[in-house]
């Protein structure tokens, strides 16, 4: 499989990207934003219904004709993101979890502003950039100004995505991305039609299909507007 994926999603994909794609993952996306533009995220992929497919592949040498790697290389990988996300001057509380029995990992923490997250993100792109498998995507995620908060989506990963053997392309059939955005405000509405707001109106949930996301069919991009 090509390891496109990684470059439109959070940085927490990487895990993604070493697992290889197990068949059946939900991403789940969060951020909490404050009327000032300061928050917290947390970035989730949770293979827990793809354990035992996960256990099996352990014990392989390769996969599709690539390497297993070993829980010592992913160990590594997640201590890299952490440490990088944690010499970031305005992020603070940088925590990963681990779960090995479920296969559920999150990295989360908070910022000063969006624009700190975007960066972050970028950082952790381009810090695991891989020449020839696929080029480093730098752009904005995030966007508040006002009372306006946008969940920008502008990647085009169709052409790569037609390109792939069958096999790989059914790895993304059952697999889902959530974002979850909790605000401090009221929200008055929002533009994404797919999206979902809460009871008490602030907070708003889209969940979408990894394959629809790809292939265009849905986009998680979505204008918020708060009272």
């Amino acid at each position: 499989m090509k390891f496109f994926i990684f470059k439109n999603k959070q940085f927490i994909i990487l895990f993604l990207v070493v697992f290889l794609l197990p068949s059946c993952f939900e991403i789940i996306e969060e951020v909490n934003l404050n009327d000032d533009g300061s928050g917290t995220f947390c970035y989730t992929i949770n293979m827990s219904q793809s354990k035992l497919e996960i256990n099996s592949m352990f014990l392989l040498d390769s996969i599709n004709g690539r390497p297993m790697p070993h829980k010592e290389q992913l160990v590594e990988a997640f201590d890299k993101v952490e440490n990088a996300l944690k010499e970031e001057q305005d992020l603070s509380n940088i925590q990963t979890k681990r779960n090995w029995d479920n296969y559920i990992f999150s990295v989360s923490g908070s910022f000063v502003n969006v624009v700190a997250l975007n960066k972050a993100i970028n950082k952790i792109n381009t810090m695991f950039n891989r020449p020839g498998m696929y080029k480093t995507v730098i752009q904005d995620n995030y966007i508040f100004e006002g009372k306006v908060f946008t969940r920008l989506y502008n990647y085009n990963l169709l052409n790569e995505y037609n390109s792939m053997s069958g096999k790989d392309k059914n790895v993304f059939n059952n697999a889902k991305y959530t974002t979850i955005y909790r605000f401090s405000s009221p929200i008055a509405s929002y533009s994404n039609a797919d999206a979902l707001k809460s009871k008490n109106g602030k907070s708003v949930m889209l969940k979408v299909n990894v394959k629809d996301l790809i292939t265009n069919t849905k986009t998680i991009k979505n204008s918020i507007n708060l009272k």
